[in-house]
């Protein structure tokens, strides 16, 4: 249990990375991503992991899980550039419920009716993002209003690839789904740096050496270790503490105190989120019992 809440700790200590890091948001993912790929490929190698993908076939499906997982790095970290690491956080944990209701147009089917009302619910959570939709008296920078906006988009990049890696990349590990996450992203995004590494200074190759090793794959190792251990059900309704973790440390660090609004919003997000992953799980286990 301690390793799973450090872990989620330390992801959503990720996202004040945006902010502390003098650089645009892709600079900071290509840069992440290349250094996180020699860091996998050295622990493929040292393990004695396979590396190679089956067929050509996969290695479509890698590049357009990859090409999701840039957009939804790239996107999240603006979002959060854009406006603050609450908001940053609690659009992009929208992810859960646009997951149930893409995933089963993947089965051609419609989503349930379940489904759409809590849909309907984080929507009303999102609305209350804007303060100008319920305060005359306050106005929405542009930039405020466009982070809110990528943190959708992120999340919806993030549900996609997590439904791509659930339906048609299942047979490889962890370790080997996110190396060609981080090439596919590094290949796509290091072409379009605005700066080289030589302009890069060293106090922002230090936070990304950081936020490489210690808030990027050491999250995903206590996570492997401690869901051995726990249920699924109870590792992920613990991994909905990240915006709180993240918000609380955006707040110690940074000094970014979240509108009243924005808390109410996100409580209302989240907690449709939970709910959701409560039934999902619920009727899973369900669904395992029966004969």
């Amino acid at each position: 249990m301690v390793k799973l809440h450090l872990g989620v700790m330390l992801l959503g200590v990720s996202g004040l990375f945006a902010k502390l890091i003098q650089l645009p948001a892709l600079d900071i993912i290509a840069y992440r991503s290349l250094l996180t790929v020699v860091l996998l490929l050295a622990i493929l190698v040292l393990s004695k992991s396979k590396i190679r993908l089956n067929s050509f076939k996969d290695y479509k499906i890698a590049l357009i899980l990859g090409l999701l997982a840039a957009l939804h790095w790239v996107t999240y970290f603006t979002s959060i550039q854009m406006s603050s690491v609450a908001v940053g956080m609690i659009t992009l944990f929208t992810y859960p419920v646009l997951t149930v209701l893409l995933e089963p147009l993947v089965r051609k089917k419609l989503p349930s009716v379940r489904d759409i009302l809590i849909s309907v619910v984080v929507t009303f959570g999102i609305s209350m993002l804007f303060p100008s939709l319920w305060s005359s008296e306050i106005a929405l920078t542009d930039d405020y209003l466009l982070g809110i906006v990528l943190g959708v988009v992120s999340a919806l990049a993030m549900a996609l690839r997590n439904i791509g890696i659930q339906h048609y990349f299942t047979e490889y590990s962890g370790t080997q789904s996110m190396f060609y996450q981080f090439l596919v992203t590094a290949i796509v995004l290091i072409p379009f740096v605005g700066n080289t590494p030589m302009d890069v200074s060293v106090d922002n190759w230090q936070l990304l050496i950081l936020l490489t090793a210690f808030f990027s794959a050491a999250p995903h190792v206590l996570f492997a270790s401690a869901i051995h251990k726990l249920s699924a059900r109870t590792a992920g309704l613990i991994a909905y503490l990240q915006p709180l973790y993240g918000i609380a440390l955006g707040f110690i660090i940074l000094a970014e105190v979240p509108k009243l609004m924005t808390l109410l919003g996100g409580v209302i997000i989240l907690s449709a989120a939970i709910y959701e992953t409560y039934l999902s799980n619920k009727q899973a286990k369900k669904l395992y019992k029966e004969p």
